[in-house]
C-alpha cells in the first residue's frame, strides 16, 4: 500500500493545538500514536490519517473556518524534498508539471491536474470519496494549504498575482463572504471540484532562483521517496477498510474510490483483500451490520429510516440484507434484544 509522510498530519497537530487547545495527545492515543514520538520520515495511510482528521474535525464544529485557517499556516517544511523540488524549477510550468507528476508526496486528499482553457489555466483539486460531514473540512484545508503554498511561489517570482476565481465541491456556506475575502476573488460554491482559475500567462513565468543542479538532486531524492512507499504492505487491510467505511452513511463508497483512497488499483486492492481471506462486499455487509445493531438496539429511529441510512432507498431491501446478517429481521433482532 501507497503510504504518505506523517509531516502534514503532524503539522495538523500542532495548529490544532495552538489554535484551538485540543486534546490531540488523546485522539492520538486512540490511533496508537503519541505526538512526542511522531517520526518526521514516518508514514501513514490515506484512511488512517483520515480518521484521525474526522476526530479532529468533530471537535472544532464551532468554527467552521478552522480548516482554512489551518492550512494557510502549511509552511515549506511540512511538504519536504517535494517543496524544494517545485522551488528549483525553472519556470511555473515545469513546477505544475512535477507537482501532478509527484502529488502522491504532498498531503493532499484530492487528485492534483491543471487544464487550458483559452486564457486561462485551471488547476484542479478533484477530491477523493470522502464522508459528507467531512468534505468541506479536507477540501478547505487542501485549498487553502495550496494557495499558501502558491503564494510563497509567487514571492519568489517577485508577482501578486490573484486567482481569477476560485471553485469549491461543496453548497455554498453561511461563511461565504469570508472565502472570497481569503482568495480576493469570486468563490463559486456547488462545482464537482475545487479549482483555481489563473491566467495561462502565469505558466510562462520563469523561477528566478531556478536551478538544474538542485532539481535534479531533489527529484532523485523525491523518486526514491516514492520508492520506498511504494512497497505493498498486505497486513490488516481488511481493517483499515472497515474503519473507512465506518465514518459514511447513506453513500457508502464503491471499491474503485476506496481502493484511490488508499493509493492502490482496484485490481490490487481485490487481490490483498483476497489474501486476507475479505471482499469489499463482506466488509461492507459487515459495516452496515454493525451499524444497524447499534440503531436498533440504542435508538428508536424506524426500520425504514435505519435502511435509508444505510444506504437501502427501499425498506425491503434493508429487511432481507439484515436477515442474511443475522438470521432475523430488524424488528425481531430489536424486541429480542430489548427483552
Amino acid at each position: 500500500m501507497t503510504l504518505r509522510s506523517i509531516l502534514a498530519l503532524t503539522f495538523t497537530v500542532e495548529q490544532l493545538h495552538q489554535h484551538y487547545q485540543l486534546d490531540t495527545e488523546a485522539i492520538l492515543a486512540r490511533h496508537g500514536l503519541q505526538q512526542a514520538h511522531l517520526d518526521a520520515n514516518a508514514t501513514i495511510s490515506q484512511a488512517d490519517e483520515l480518521a484521525i482528521l474526522a476526530e479532529f474535525a468533530d471537535q472544532i464544529q464551532h468554527d467552521p473556518l478552522a480548516a482554512i485557517t489551518i492550512g494557510s499556516t502549511f509552511g515549506l517544511s511540512s511538504y519536504g524534498a517535494f517543496a524544494m523540488m517545485l522551488m528549483s524549477c525553472s519556470s511555473v510550468y515545469e513546477a505544475f508539471s512535477l507537482g501532478i507528476k509527484y502529488q502522491q508526496l504532498s498531503y493532499l486528499f484530492s487528485e492534483l491536474d491543471y487544464q487550458l482553457n483559452g486564457g486561462t489555466v485551471l488547476l484542479r483539486l478533484k477530491p477523493y470519496r470522502l464522508p459528507d460531514h467531512l468534505l468541506r473540512f479536507i477540501v478547505d484545508r487542501d485549498v487553502a494549504g495550496t494557495w499558501h503554498f502558491l503564494n510563497m511561489m509567487q514571492t519568489m517570482l517577485g508577482q501578486q498575482l490573484k486567482p481569477l476565481a476560485v471553485y469549491m465541491p461543496y453548497p455554498q456556506p453561511e461563511e461565504a463572504l469570508a472565502y472570497r475575502d481569503k482568495f480576493q476573488c469570486p468563490v463559486e460554491f456547488g462545482r464537482d471540484e475545487a479549482a483555481f482559475v489563473l491566467p495561462a500567462e502565469v505558466l510562462r513565468l520563469p523561477f528566478p532562483g531556478g536551478n538544474s543542479t538542485a532539481l535534479a538532486l531533489y527529484r532523485s531524492q523525491c523518486d526514491e521517496i516514492l520508492k520506498r512507499r511504494s512497497q505493498v504492505r498486505t497486513e490488516a487491510l481488511s481493517e483499515r477498510l472497515q474503519q473507512y467505511l465506518s465514518m459514511f452513511s447513506q453513500r457508502f463508497p464503491a471499491i474503485k474510490e476506496c481502493a484511490a483512497t488508499f493509493a492502490l488499483s482496484e485490481r490490487q486492492f481485490r487481490r490483498l483483500l483476497s489474501d486476507e481471506g475479505q471482499s469489499f462486499q463482506l466488509i461492507l455487509d459487515r459495516v452496515r451490520s454493525e451499524k444497524a445493531c447499534h440503531l436498533l438496539l440504542n435508538s428508536s429511529t424506524s426500520v425504514e429510516q435505519i435502511g435509508l441510512l444505510l444506504g437501502y432507498s427501499e425498506a425491503a431491501g434493508f429487511i432481507h440484507a439484515f436477515k442474511k446478517w443475522q438470521g432475523m429481521t430488524p424488528a425481531k433482532y430489536r424486541k429480542s434484544s430489548t427483552q
